[in-house]
């Protein structure tokens, strides 16, 4: 039987939370900003923003059966909230790092110790993002790993010790969909939390794994753009092709493959630009409004902004027509879109129209939560 499920995605700047029925209908939906995105204890902030969310959808709680969690990676976190971003810049590490699995984790790992030696030698468990938020509320420690084959992308035992890391720091592998624990939390502790006490927690780790179950994006030919703080342009192909300009990865269907462009500052630079719209004018603006400032205001720093994403996503979606070529497979006639910008339909005409392909938006345009959702009502499908 399908279940009611609070599902829950940690952004890099903000979290987000829907609660979705037995029918995969949202019915409730709270985000709310972290304090400060770049503190080396944004972790903890996790927590406390997820307690605001809960707070905001309060009276839709109740039916809830189950929580789902998701969230950026690769992240690492301590036992005391000591934190590395995905997006930590961690180049000066590479000569130091004995790495021949082309590890995704692993640089942050280092650049975690290296940042904070202390609390990197005291925390018994190095987790990451997610599954953070999993041992909190659950007091469980689990990796959740999307497939068999993203072992390269985590870590190994031999990896790790090679690189001189106790590699019982590191909780075991579980697959997406499974029930980590219950949520078990004293009320003292938990304040709003205790209205979850006793749900089960399911995840799908990865919030870029959590989106491509969410868009379907899980069978050869399939294309999503999913945008956040980064953005990816993906499409699913049946063997491992290798190309300098994609960055290539296993599907969660065995024996395919992800084959994404990436746009590492897209989300960025738009919220670093609205915070100074906002210190120039003295108000908050809205992204639609933001949007169309940008496009009203051809002279401005956010028009130059949005003309440098359109055409650097003119330029993804032609290595990826070029890499489905490759491969012998069509190339599809549409892609489905994922994020906030899934949201502003002026953003969206236009990147339908520069792009020349048809847009297409899931029920719910959070695609990580539904992904979040199907953990736990479809398995990985």
């Amino acid at each position: 039987m399908k279940k009611t499920v609070l599902c829950v995605d940690i952004g890099t700047t903000s979290l987000k939370t829907a609660v979705i029925s037995k029918e995969g209908l949202q019915t409730a939906f709270a985000q709310s900003p972290f304090k400060n995105p770049d503190s080396r204890y944004i972790s903890k902030d996790w927590i406390e923003q997820l307690k605001n969310c809960i707070e905001e959808i309060k009276p839709f709680i109740k039916d809830v059966e189950a929580v789902s969690i998701s969230g950026n990676g690769p992240t690492v976190v301590t036992e005391d909230n000591a934190t590395v971003l995905w997006n930590a810049k961690t180049d000066d590490l590479q000569a130091e790092i004995k790495n021949t699995t082309n590890s995704l984790f692993l640089p942050k790992i280092a650049a975690l110790r290296k940042a904070y030696p202390c609390e990197f030698e005291k925390s018994k468990t190095i987790f990451s993002g997610p599954e953070y938020l999993i041992y909190f509320l659950t007091g469980e420690k689990v990796t959740i790993l999307p497939e068999s084959r993203y072992k390269n992308a985590y870590w190994c035992k031999e990896l790790l010790e090679l690189n001189n890391m106790d590699s019982e720091k590191f909780p075991p592998f579980r697959k997406i969909g499974e029930n980590y624990g219950t949520v078990n939390l004293e009320k003292e502790d938990s304040e709003n939390l205790y209205l979850l006490q006793g749900l089960p927690v399911y995840g799908c780790g990865p919030d870029f794994i959590a989106a491509m179950i969410g868009t379907g994006c899980t069978a050869t030919g399939a294309l999503c753009d999913c945008a956040g703080s980064s953005e990816g342009f993906n499409l699913c192909i049946p063997l491992p092709f290798k190309d300098s300009r994609i960055r290539l990865l296993p599907s969660v269907t065995p024996g395919l493959w992800n084959a994404a462009v990436m746009i590492p500052e897209s989300g960025r630079l738009l919220f670093n630009y609205k915070n100074k719209l906002e210190k120039e004018t003295d108000r908050t603006w809205t992204y639609p409004e933001l949007i169309d400032f940008c496009f009203d205001h051809k002279d401005s720093e956010g028009h130059e902004i949005l003309e440098t994403l359109l055409k650097i996503s003119e330029n993804a979606l032609s290595i990826l027509k070029d890499v489905a070529e490759k491969c012998g497979i069509e190339f599809p006639d549409h892609m489905f879109v994922a994020g906030g910008q899934a949201k502003n339909k002026r953003w969206m005409a236009e990147k339908e129209r520069r792009l020349g392909i048809k847009l297409e938006v899931s029920s719910i345009p959070d695609a990580e939560l539904l992904g979040d959702w199907k953990a736990v009502n479809n398995g990985q499908n």
